[in-house]
């Protein structure tokens, strides 16, 4: 206590330096704390499911798609009956997004995302219900009775948390749908399995003959035996495939990826948060070697003192205890100021719910990140205050006194310490900018991609009718009529439609050209898109060859196909393809060539991709459309909004979004992990400025005398100036050769997340070089500047 009250007393003598000292720590304490919370909610945290580490997730081995990825339900029906391994086999429908229910009944109508599993799901998963039951057997037949699950959110948000839901109706495409139960908070299906879309019912998906001609669409999810492993279910899923090749009788590929399901879920995400946490603890630590440094100097300025002490009989050991009091202090009290930063902080971020980043709205400051914490700020106020300590016992009591009374400049040993600091921190901050600019340069490089498709000044509503259709035409005069109500809306210049917009939904199908022999391996794969007559026109897809559809194609024409450049030079490499019948939709005519399109993600190269005429595809899907116009979003989205209400009254038009909305949803974790990344080097740039600063500024004011002894000789301001400054951009030079040299083998790790540039791009690592030494001169030149006016007569008085 004597000690805690002396550091107290010590630190309200110098308010300014506790000032700085706590806002350092509080930033360093307060990112390491909210890191951790968002880190160990995307990477760290079990998944919310009884004993996680037995489940896994099982896909096809047929390569990029879905229908690649995805198992038929009489394969799945197979494994299910067959396999050694597993306690219990459960599925989801992959392709629930092309099948959204739209409720109506209560208020205005509105389109629900909703998935497909199987009765045994949440049983399979560990995952008890709140309220209700699972789907039972009736329900789970094809064409059963219609039955829902209702996600704990939209239970809150529709139904007010009313647990008298459960056993009611509501209307789902005009159908009955009785309410049997509810998803408990702790399990947020779309956190985990469809990142940053919600998720607002469970619906049950029957495993049958008539569900395995959807072809592929299932993935498999499994919890093994106690002790059995990963190995084990793989060997005994192969097996099966081997047996099932025998009765069950279609193309593609019989196959089984099995692997943990964590892995499944955020398995790609480990690199990029760990990555991020690493990002963190070079903030930390430079946080950290800056407040180590300004304790340097105020150990060294307290010289007279410890003399004074040790001369009267203090221990050497007391004075360590007090001077690790000190720090621990400062950093207990920046703790307290940045936890609450990390709560807000790691909230905000927690609401952004970026697409594609799984569990990010569970991060948070609980109690195990508080303990994390609290370790941290341990760790930080022993590791801020062991260097001052050990100057203060490793000082000769003589030579402390000496100094005390005779001496202005600190000794060569403190001296040595606080440049050993400085280059230690540039050299962090050095690895974090080159970092952060492979990562900027990286995003950069993606954003200038070629879509394929012009994304701006375009809007989209998704169209899907509650209506009974009785026919092919009665399909063509909704959607035509539909069509010319929208470019009826003043400023609309295009309306397209298609089932699938780029960069989303990516389901394949066979794509062969008739009367070609392929291998079963090989056989042509393509993106299908059913579209209206002027969707291509609307996106800007350009034409390469032929023609796009029209307005007078007729369901009964013969049936074409525009393929794209990237499907032409696959399947027709060494003849013109226009003319060519792909043996898809009974047969098609490919009547055009169009510009390749990236359907999967901006890293990927656009793909092989054909457009089918809707009118000519036979069945009637939710339709997404286009439209582009000048005018602005918000405008425009209340003339669309009006026209469609007007054309069908029971159609939902509250979901709209811009195109552009594709790229962002589809470069958002890189776009998140960059930015975050981008805030700490710019948090590392600043303390390293003022750490920088901090130790030049110090050492000008130790080194007053002799600097009026050089003026009084001769020496004029710009060699003052070059002196202060030549020295302070010695360090830095230090510090940044240092840094470039970890940046180039650390920058190893970031290879999987960078696109279009090279991991040891010269541009960024000369560029962040120049910036160092650009705010190292910055740094240096403001106390030089202040040395160089320096008045000899009152510098040697003092």
């Amino acid at each position: 206590m004597s000690d805690l009250r002396f550091a107290l007393r010590q630190l309200l003598r110098a308010p300014g330096f506790a000032f700085v000292a706590i806002a350092t720590l509080a930033l360093g304490i307060g990112v390491c704390t909210s890191m951790f919370g968002v880190v160990r909610a995307v990477v760290l945290k079990p998944l919310p499911m009884h004993e996680p580490d037995r489940l896994v997730w099982i896909e096809n081995t047929g390569g990029e798609g879905l229908s690649n990825r995805t198992t038929r339900a009489d394969t799945f029906k197979g494994w299910r009956d067959g396999q050694q391994s597993f306690e219990s086999l459960a599925a989801v429908f992959a392709f629930s997004d092309y099948l959204r229910p739209t409720m109506t009944g209560t208020g205005e109508p509105e389109r629900l995302r909703s998935y497909g599993v199987t009765d045994n799901f949440l049983p399979t998963l560990g995952v008890p219900l709140l309220f209700g039951r699972n789907f039972d057997a009736a329900e789970s037949r094809f064409q059963g009775p219609p039955a829902a699950i209702l996600s704990h959110a939209f239970w809150q948000r529709r139904f007010g948390g009313d647990p008298a839901v459960v056993g009611r109706t509501i209307t789902l495409n005009g159908q009955s749908t009785t309410v049997v139960g509810v998803l408990p908070r702790s399990f947020d299906f779309d956190a985990l399995f469809s990142p940053g879309s919600e998720v607002d019912v469970l619906t049950p998906f029957a495993i049958s003959p008539e569900t395995a001609n959807f072809g592929n669409t299932l993935f498999g999810i499994g919890r093994l035996k106690p002790g059995a492993g990963v190995a084990q279910a793989q060997a005994d899923l192969d097996a099966l495939n081997q047996q099932l090749r025998k009765t069950i009788t279609r193309g593609g590929r019989f196959g089984a990826a099995v692997q943990p399901l964590d892995t499944a879920i955020r398995g790609r995400f480990r690199t990029p948060f760990l990555v991020l946490a690493g990002a963190v603890f070079c903030v930390l630590a430079i946080a950290c070697v800056n407040l180590s440094n300004l304790l340097l100097a105020r150990m060294n300025s307290r010289r007279q003192e410890l003399g004074i002490r040790l001369a009267l009989g203090a221990g050497r050991w007391h004075l360590v205890r007090q001077a690790l009091t000190e720090s621990l202090i400062l950093a207990g009290t920046g703790a307290l100021i940045g936890v609450p930063l990390a709560i807000w902080a790691t909230a905000a971020l927690a609401r952004l719910r970026t697409f594609g980043v799984p569990m990010l709205q569970d991060a948070a400051v609980d109690p195990v990140a508080l303990a994390v914490s609290l370790g941290v700020t341990t760790v930080t106020g022993l590791a801020c205050g062991l260097l001052p300590a050990v100057y203060a016992i490793r000082a000769p009591q003589a030579r402390t006194m000496r100094e005390a009374t005779h001496q202005r400049s600190a000794g060569r040993s403190a001296a040595f310490a606080r440049n050993a600091l400085v280059v230690a921190e540039v050299a962090l901050a050095c690895v974090l900018l080159v970092g952060a600019g492979l990562l900027m340069r990286s995003f950069s490089a993606l954003l200038r991609v070629d879509l394929g498709f012009a994304a701006d000044d375009a809007m989209v509503w998704r169209i899907d009718s509650a209506r009974q259709f009785r026919s092919g035409a009665e399909v063509d005069t909704y959607f035509s009529g539909m069509r010319a109500r929208m470019l009826a809306v003043p400023g609309v210049t295009a309306v397209g439609m298609s089932d699938t917009l780029p960069l989303g939904r990516n389901r394949t199908w066979g794509a062969g050209i008739r009367g070609e022999n392929y291998p079963p391996e090989r056989y042509p794969v393509a993106y299908p898109r059913l579209v209206g007559p002027t969707y291509l026109q609307t996106m800007r897809i350009p034409l390469v060859a032929g023609r796009y559809f029209d307005e007078a194609f007729a369901p009964n024409a013969a049936k074409a196909v525009i393929i794209s450049e990237a499907l032409a030079r696959e399947i027709s490499p060494d003849r013109d393809p226009i003319g060519r019948v792909i043996d898809v939709n009974g047969g098609s005519t490919i009547i055009g060539v169009v510009g390749s399109v990236h359907h999967g993600s901006l890293e990927e190269a656009g793909g092989g991709e054909m457009y089918l005429d809707h009118r000519q595809s036979g069945d009637w899907s939710a339709m997404e459309m286009v439209v582009r116009s000048s005018r602005d979003p918000q405008s425009l989205s209340a003339d669309i909004r009006a026209a469609l209400k007007a054309f069908d009254p029971a159609l939902p038009t509250g979901e709209f979004y811009p195109l552009s909305r594709l790229v962002d949803d589809s470069t958002a974790p890189r776009r998140l992990i960059t930015r975050l990344l981008g805030g700490f080097s710019a948090m590392a740039l600043t303390l390293a400025a003022l750490g920088i600063y901090g130790v030049i500024a110090y050492a000008v004011t130790q080194r007053t005398q002799e600097i009026g002894v050089r003026i009084a000789i001769g020496a004029n301001r710009r060699d003052v100036l070059n002196l202060i400054v030549g020295g302070g951009l010695k360090l830095v030079g230090l510090g940044v050769l240092l840094g470039l040299g970890g940046a180039a083998i650390l920058t190893r790790v970031l290879e999987s997340l960078i696109y279009g540039v090279s991991a040891y791009d010269p541009l960024v690592f000369a560029g962040n070089a120049a910036l160092l030494l650009l705010v190292a001169f910055a740094a240096s030149a403001i106390p030089g500047l202040r040395a160089a006016r320096v008045n000899p007569t009152t510098a040697l008085r003092g």
